[in-house]
């Protein structure tokens, strides 16, 4: 299976997921572009595709997130960072409401912080 259909099959199924797309992981993991909010997102394959194989791209992973409180299902192209405080900071200039620790395996909510 491709990349791509990988990410769509999540997509699909509405599974919270983060794909990178570099060899560099890092621990937190801040959605910088927001590509889909709401209940169907299968809409915007295409949009993820084309992006995805964009060569100037300016995330390092791609991923989608069920927020539990609202049911809204958001995808998102994502920055990794290894430090909380510019992980938070990098979350609010864009408004996100959660970054994801891919060491502790859950969400942080920025209104924590």
């Amino acid at each position: 299976m491709t990349k791509q259909q990988n990410i769509i099959n999540k997509i699909n199924a509405k599974q919270d997921f983060t794909i990178n797309l570099t060899e560099n992981a890092k621990r937190y993991i801040v959605g910088v572009k927001n590509l889909f909010s709401g209940s169907n997102p299968s809409t915007q394959y295409d949009n993820i595709y084309k992006d995805i194989m964009n060569p100037d791209k300016d995330f390092d992973s791609v991923g989608g997130w069920l927020d539990k409180d609202s049911m809204i299902y958001f995808v998102d192209y994502s920055m990794q960072l290894n430090n909380l405080s510019d992980a938070l900071e990098l979350a609010k200039q864009h408004n996100e409401l959660a970054i994801w620790d891919s060491i502790e395996n859950k969400e942080i909510r920025t209104t924590q912080f």
